[in-house]
């Protein structure tokens, strides 16, 4: 079983770097395009069950361990038990869109979604969020090829653009146009007899 930062460490790193290669990679009127993608099935042995604190510990095939908190969401909970096989899936991506100067403002917006087994089923669910994050191009300094963005919280992060082909991109973008990147996150459990 990989542990939780091998899932989401690299899409945290693909998300910036994604950000600005993925807008600049793709035509101005293009709709959003997925920079990354990572699907994950872990499956793991429950070594411990903390029904105080509703903490599920899982051992994988390597022996490494993970701490899964099972909110209140989780229905059935009390059937799982240390033996048990537990399979989660993860999937993160990462979608990169722009947008003209004008047509919207630096926000983050977050929503959520999730589905539990029924009432005496097995133990099983998933939850997705998606969140999006609206960056302003503050500025660009096409001569250097680094572009400065503007994030929603007036946060400022300039980003060297090494890739000739890109590079030649930042001569079509404009100071102002926004830069939407959505990244989703899903996972599903499922106990398995």
């Amino acid at each position: 079983m990989k542990n939780r930062n091998s899932v989401f460490t690299p899409v945290a790193r693909l998300a910036m770097a994604g950000l600005l290669a993925g807008s600049l990679a793709m035509p101005l009127a293009a709709s959003a395009r997925i920079v990354g993608a990572a699907l994950t099935t872990a499956t793991g042995k429950v070594t411990a069950v903390d029904p105080a604190s509703r903490t599920i510990t899982l051992q994988g095939e390597n022996g490494n361990t993970l701490n899964i908190l099972a909110g209140p969401n989780v229905r059935n909970f009390q059937q799982i038990k240390p033996g048990d096989t537990l399979t989660l899936d993860y999937y993160e991506s990462v979608a990169v869109a722009v947008r003209p100067a004008g047509s919207g403002v630096p926000e983050v917006v977050t929503e959520t979604a999730g589905t539990r087994s029924p009432k005496g089923g097995m133990p099983a669910g998933a939850a997705g969020r998606q969140t999006t994050i609206t960056a302003e191009i503050w500025h660009i300094n096409k001569s250097a090829n680094l572009v400065t963005l503007k994030g929603p919280q007036g946060g400022m992060r300039t980003v060297q653009v090494r890739d000739p082909a890109l590079q030649a991109r930042l001569q079509q973008l404009k100071e102002g146009d926004l830069v939407d990147f959505t990244i989703t996150q899903a996972v599903a459990a499922a106990v398995r007899k």
